[in-house]
Parts: C-alpha cells; sequence; structure tokens
C-alpha cells in the first residue's frame, strides 16, 4: 500500500513540476514579448559570442583527470555566479561543452550587445584568473536555441567558429555581421583598432575586456590582466606565446585610445 501511495504521489509531483516549468516558461514568453523579443522557441535574429578554451588538448593529456574536472567545475561555478545579473529578465542564456562555450541572446539590437559583451568581459576576466585562457568571436544571424532538444545552430555560429580559428591573441573579436551594433558603443565596450590574425595584424572591432573592472565598471584594469597573463605564460612554451605577446600589445593599444599611461 505504502509502495502504491508512494507511486501516486511521486506522479502528481511530477505533474505538478510540468505545470511549473510550463507556467515559467509561459511566464518568460509572454515578458519576451512585451520587449518585443521573439521567444526561445523560436528561430531567430540573435547575437551569439562562441568561445574555446586554448591549450584544452594538452591540458587533458598533462592533467590528472580528476584535478581537471575540478578546475573545469570551478571555472563553471564562478562564471554561473558572476552572469546572474545577465540572466535577468530571461535576455541571455549560456551552454558549455567540453572547452566551448555558447552565449546567446533573446534578440539583436544594442541592448542585447551590451549584454552579450559584459557577459564576455565577465568570461575573459574569469577564465584568464583561472588560467583557461579563451578566445572568441560575437557574431548576428539567425539562430536556433532549443534547450529542450539540445539543438544550437545557425549561421551566425558558422561565422563565428571561422573567425575564431584566425584569431592570434586572448579576446573577443567582432565577425562583421555585428560590426554596425558595435559602432555605437565604440570607445566604451569595443575598439575598431588592430588585431592579429593568421596572416598578421588586420583593423578589427574588438571587446575591449582589459578596459572594465570587477565589477564591470569603466576603468583601466590592464595591470590585472597582465598579471593574468603572466601566470598563464608560466605555463605555456613556444607558440601559445605569440598569444601573450599579442594580447599585450593589444592591452597597450586600448590604453593609448583612451588616455590612460
Amino acid at each position: 500500500m505504502s509502495c502504491i501511495f508512494g507511486m501516486v504521489f511521486d506522479a502528481i509531483f511530477c505533474d505538478k513540476r510540468k505545470i511549473f516549468f510550463n507556467l515559467c516558461s509561459f511566464y518568460f514568453n509572454v515578458m519576451a514579448k512585451k520587449d518585443n523579443y521573439p521567444t526561445w522557441t523560436e528561430s531567430a535574429e540573435r547575437l551569439i559570442l562562441y568561445a574555446d578554451i586554448m591549450g584544452f588538448k594538452n591540458r587533458v593529456l598533462l592533467t590528472d583527470h580528476e584535478e581537471l574536472r575540478k578546475q573545469l567545475t570551478e571555472f563553471k561555478n564562478t562564471f554561473n555566479k558572476q552572469s546572474k545579473p545577465f540572466l535577468k529578465n530571461d535576455y541571455l542564456r549560456f551552454v558549455q561543452f567540453s572547452d566551448s562555450i555558447l552565449i546567446v541572446t533573446q534578440g539583436a539590437d544594442e541592448k542585447m550587445l551590451n549584454i552579450i559583451a559584459k557577459a564576455g568581459v565577465k568570461l575573459m576576466q574569469i577564465s584568464s584568473e583561472l588560467g583557461f585562457p579563451v578566445k572568441g568571436v560575437i557574431a548576428k544571424g539567425k539562430f536556433t536555441f532549443d534547450e529542450e532538444n539540445q539543438l544550437y545552430f545557425g549561421q551566425p555560429l558558422v561565422d563565428a567558429y571561422l573567425l575564431h580559428e584566425e584569431i592570434k591573441y586572448y579576446g573577443i573579436a567582432i565577425h562583421h555581421s555585428a560590426e554596425a551594433l558595435a559602432k555605437a558603443y565604440e570607445g566604451k565596450l569595443f575598439s575598431n583598432k588592430p588585431i592579429y590574425i593568421s596572416k598578421g595584424k588586420v583593423m578589427h572591432y574588438h571587446l575591449c575586456w582589459n578596459m572594465l573592472g570587477k565589477l564591470l565598471e569603466e576603468k583601466d584594469n590592464t595591470e590585472q590582466c597582465l598579471k593574468w597573463l603572466e601566470l598563464i605564460a608560466e605555463t605555456v612554451s613556444g607558440e601559445p606565446r605569440l598569444y601573450i605577446d599579442h594580447t599585450r600589445e593589444i592591452f597597450e593599444n586600448e590604453r593609448e585610445t583612451s588616455g590612460t599611461d
């Protein structure tokens, strides 16, 4: 009898839980429509940030499995905790699979760019502080973010991945599909100064992640970022050092632009 009661209770509980999640989904969809943003169930114009943890293969080969699991868990938990402000109103969602991180916004306007850019700054700060150097790209276009079926695809992901493959520094570049939006924040969140790609230097909009403090206030945070780079430099040799040198140079260019010594 107790077993049957337990089964009935579980069934009722599961139904209530399903109703609760359906109500939450309905609420967020209604709120989205109030702001004239598409719901998450729609394939729509969105901004995406694709980022990749550098040197992950070597880290897997050279680090004890359980130790690496511990490090990745700390990284993910720290990012989740510090990203809570960006998750308000369900404007932004993200997912991590292995060494790849995907952050997606509900819409594709200046407000959404501001949110995803600041999430990108936190991603760069946290990953660098924990010794996980990252490079990535923000792109814009029609995208499907279907968590229920774990379907994440669209042109901006392809665009972001291909440009990310060319980048030769630790940072986040802006794909030309999102460049028009980035111009509204030039000199604050973004800069159109030279960055390094596979074939050399090129003028390219990119995120000024060294020019915001830990609270995302406008602040020259270069010295702290350089300290994180020094710690990363102690763990790599050869080609990865080019990334570090390139990143240092880009930091200094941002300082000059802002007029900070």
